[in-house]
Parts: C-alpha cells; sequence; structure tokens
C-alpha cells in the first residue's frame, strides 16, 4: 500500500515535513481539466493520501474528486493557528477512509 504524504500547492504556506506537492507551481483556478491531469499524475499509484490543505478550494475539490473516482483514502489535515499544530479531517472515498478514534495532532515547528 503507498501512503504518501503531501501539501496541496507548493509555496502558499511552509508545512514542515512535506517536500511534495499535488501542485508544484501556479495553478489557473479556471482550467479544471488541467487542474484534473495535475493531479491524477500526482497521484498515481497512491492507496492512502494524508493531505495538508494549503488554501485554494477549487484545487482541494480537484484532489478529493479524484481521490473518490481513483478509490484513494483521503484525510485532510488542516493547521489550527492557536496550536501551531495540524488536525485530520478523515475523507471518505469511493474506496473507504481511515478512520481516527481520537483526535490526532501533529506539531508544527
Amino acid at each position: 500500500m503507498k501512503n504518501v504524504k503531501m501539501g496541496l500547492c507548493r509555496g502558499r504556506h511552509d508545512i514542515p515535513g512535506v517536500d511534495s506537492y499535488i501542485f508544484p507551481g501556479q495553478v489557473d483556478p479556471l482550467d479544471l481539466a488541467g487542474q484534473a491531469a495535475t493531479a491524477a499524475a500526482a497521484l498515481a499509484g497512491v492507496e492512502v493520501l494524508d493531505l495538508y490543505v494549503t488554501g485554494l478550494t477549487v484545487a482541494l475539490v480537484t484532489v478529493i474528486n479524484h481521490c473518490h473516482r481513483a478509490g484513494i483514502a483521503l484525510t485532510l489535515w488542516h493547521y489550527d493557528r492557536d496550536s501551531r499544530s495540524y488536525y485530520p479531517q478523515p475523507v471518505l472515498a469511493a474506496g473507504g477512509g481511515k478512520e481516527i478514534k481520537s483526535r490526532e495532532v501533529r506539531k508544527c515547528y
């Protein structure tokens, strides 16, 4: 099982421990087909994705849709400014989703 940790868009936020991004360059929010192709290429072979959300809703929806179609188990990680950590939001894709029983937090320093 290929489990990966990625950020959504490079350059929007510094995410410690994340070196790969679904969208490594500029994203045209009007080019949905281009976004879909980029997401499909970045996620080829992935079965479980921990995605660190960096904004740009249209790009996030593109990735969620791809994960749903491809059966990729997806967990979104959102930044909490108060605790300076990330917290998970599981998304149930067509292939299921990993269940988080208690609030798991990842510190960001």
